[in-house]
C-alpha cells in the first residue's frame, strides 16, 4: 500500500515549522552582519537598531589594523587549518585502510575504543593534555596545536575512510601487486583515487574543526603571536568588560567567508562523502 498524500493542514504546519526554524537559524547571522556595518556608537545603542543607518565598512579596516588583533591571528588559523587537513588525510587514510583490509588481533576492540574515545567531552581531556604537552614541550607551540586538532578529527576520519575502503574491491589492489606495485604503491595509485570524495569531505571537516577551535588554543597557547583568531578576538574586550561589538562582528563576518567558500565549492562532494562512505553495499 502506497503512502498517502499529506493533507493541506499537515503541509501548512510542516512549512510553518521549517520557516520558523530557518528564521531562528539565520537571524543571529543577519544580526552579526548588521552590527559589523554599524559605527561603534550605534552598535552600543540601547535599544539597538535592526538596520544600520549607514554602511560603515571602516570596522573591517579597524579590526585588521588594530594592535590587539591585526592580520596575524587569521594567518595562524589558516596555518593550523591546512596543517590539520594534511595530517588528517594521511593518518585517517592509512588507519582506515588498515582497519578495512587487515584482521589483526583486537582490531574490533581498538576500532570501537577509537570511536568511543571521541565521545568523551573535550573539557575532560584538558588537564591530561595540558600535563602531557608541558612534559613533552608542546605547550605554546604551533606543532602542538596542529597535532591536537588532528587528533580530534582522526576517529571520525578513520570511521569515514574505513567505510569507503570497504566499498573498494580488494582485487584491484591484488592486480596492482601482481603488476609490480608495492602495497603502499597500490594504495596510492589505485585505491586512494577511488575514495577521493571521502578525502574531500574529511578535508572540509578537518578544516572546519581547526578553524573554529577555541577552548584548547586558549589554554595551550601563551604567546600572542601563536593565538588563532578565535582566541585573539578577546582583545576587543575592554578593561571593564565592555566589548567592542562592531569590531567583534567584523571579525566574525570575515571568519565565516572561508567556510562559506568551502561549502559553496564542495557542497556536493561533502554530502556524497558523508553518505556514500557510511553505507556498505
Amino acid at each position: 500500500m502506497g503512502i498517502g498524500r499529506a493533507s493541506p493542514a499537515w503541509k501548512a504546519v510542516t512549512y510553518t515549522l521549517l520557516i520558523a526554524y530557518a528564521v531562528f537559524s539565520v537571524a543571529p547571522l543577519l544580526w552579526v552582519l548588521a552590527t559589523a556595518l554599524k559605527p561603534a556608537a550605534e552598535a552600543q545603542r540601547v535599544p539597538p537598531t535592526l538596520i544600520p543607518s549607514a554602511l560603515y565598512l571602516e570596522n573591517f579596516r579597524l579590526a585588521f589594523t588594530s594592535p590587539v588583533f591585526g592580520v596575524r591571528p587569521f594567518m595562524n588559523s589558516t596555518l593550523y587549518a591546512f596543517g590539520t587537513v594534511a595530517l588528517a588525510l594521511v593518518i585517517a587514510s592509512l588507519s582506515g585502510f588498515a582497519f578495512s583490509r587487515y584482521r589483526f588481533w583486537g582490531h574490533r576492540t581498538i576500532f570501537l575504543a577509537l570511536i568511543l574515545a571521541n565521545l568523551m567531552p573535550g573539557v575532560a581531556k584538558l588537564v591530561p593534555i595540558y600535563i602531557m604537552y608541558s612534559a613533552y614541550r608542546l605547550y605554546d607551540t604551533r606543532l602542538g596545536l596542529v597535532l591536537l586538532f588532528t587528533l580530534a578529527v582522526i576517529p571520525l576520519g578513520t570511521w569515514m575512510m574505513k567505510g569507503y575502503f570497504d566499498r573498494i574491491p580488494q582485487e584491484l589492489e591484488e592486480s596492482a601487486l601482481i603488476d609490480g606495485c608495492t602495497p603502499l604503491g597500490a594504495l596510492a595509485r589505485v585505491t586512494v583515487p577511488l575514495v577521493a570524495p571521502g578525502l574531500a569531505a574529511l578535508a572540509v571537516i578537518a578544516f572546519m574543526d581547526a578553524w573554529n577551535a577555541f577552548t584548547f588554543p586558549l589554554i595551550l597557547t601563551e604567546r600572542q603571536a601563536l593565538k588563532p583568531y578565535t582566541v585573539a578576538v578577546y582583545g576587543f574586550v575592554g578593561e571593564y568588560g565592555e566589548v567592542q561589538w562592531n569590531l567583534v562582528s567584523a571579525v566574525a563576518v570575515t571568519s565565516v567567508l572561508p567556510l562559506l567558500a568551502l561549502f559553496v565549492f564542495f557542497q556536493r562532494t561533502l554530502v556524497s562523502g558523508l553518505t556514500r562512505g557510511a553505507i556498505k553495499t
